[in-house]
C-alpha cells in the first residue's frame, strides 16, 4: 500500500520540528558551557599566573609571567584531557 503524500509532509514536518528543537537544545548548552567557562578563566588564570609569579620569582603583571602561565595552563590541560581519555576509555 502506498502512503499518500499528506501524511509524507506531516512527517517530514515533525522530524524536522524535533531535530530542530534538538539542535536548539544542544546550542543553548553549548552556550552555557562557554559561559561558564568564560566565567572560571579569570579565576583560573590568576591562581596559575600567581604560581608561577611565585616560582619564578617575577611579578604577576610581567609579560612573561602571563606568558609562562599560559604555557603551564596548557600542559596542565592536555594532561587533564590525556588522563580523562584514558579513564573514561570505552572498553571492547
Amino acid at each position: 500500500m502506498k502512503i499518500p503524500r499528506l501524511f509524507k509532509i506531516h512527517d517530514t514536518k515533525r522530524s524536522f520540528r524535533k531535530e530542530l528543537r534538538r539542535q536548539f537544545r544542544l546550542a543553548l548548552t553549548a552556550a552555557i558551557g562557554f559561559t561558564i567557562a568564560f566565567a572560571w578563566r579569570e579565576a583560573i588564570f590568576n591562581t596559575f599566573l600567581n604560581f608561577v609569579s611565585r616560582i619564578l620569582d617575577l611579578a604577576p603583571n610581567h609579560y612573561s609571567a602571563k606568558l609562562y602561565a599560559a604555557i603551564t595552563i596548557t600542559i596542565f590541560g592536555v594532561l587533564l584531557i590525556f588522563l580523562t581519555s584514558k579513564i573514561l576509555k570505552e572498553k571492547n
